[in-house]
């Protein structure tokens, strides 16, 4: 039904497919980034440009004590959030978050004057602990490993 009115509306299947790949593909690069993990983040006190208080999905990774933060769902826009510090770590309430398995993590970080949640699964608490977590920063895992270019 849908590639039926993008025909009708002049546009081509292979402008579709194309516009896929590249979804799907840059999907695949960013989760495959050095210390990557996937989330949703939301602002709990505060304001800060270009996040709001709903909790929005997609892919964050730590350089030094930037958050890089992809926005879901095509990941085209990164994002960064200088943080000052971890105010502190919790379960979520039930149903805050979803899709992020059976025990996700909600981690409250200091931006500026505002604080951010970010929220990632049991699999990826250590990646979104990383710069707070002095084991996990002394170990040879990349937390703010990679290319000095944060924008991706």
């Amino acid at each position: 039904m849908l590639i039926a009115v993008l025909a009708l509306l002049g546009v081509d299947l292979i402008v579709i497919v194309a516009f896929a790949a590249f979804v799907v593909s840059r999907g695949r690069w960013v989760s495959r980034q050095p210390g990557a993990f996937r989330g949703t983040i939301r602002i709990a006190t505060g304001a800060v440009e270009a996040f709001g208080p709903k909790w929005r999905r997609g892919y964050g990774r730590w350089v030094h004590d930037v958050l890089v933060w992809t926005k879901g769902p095509f990941l085209f826009r990164n994002e960064l959030l200088a943080t000052h510090g971890m105010d502190g770590q919790r379960p979520p309430r039930p149903g805050e978050v979803k899709r992020l398995g059976k025990s996700p993590v909600v981690v409250q970080v200091r931006v500026g004057t505002a604080a951010a949640e970010v929220a990632a699964g049991a699999d990826d608490s250590s990646r979104l602990l990383c710069p707070y977590d002095k084991a996990a920063a002394a170990t040879v895992t990349p937390c703010s490993a990679g290319p000095s270019d944060p924008t991706g």
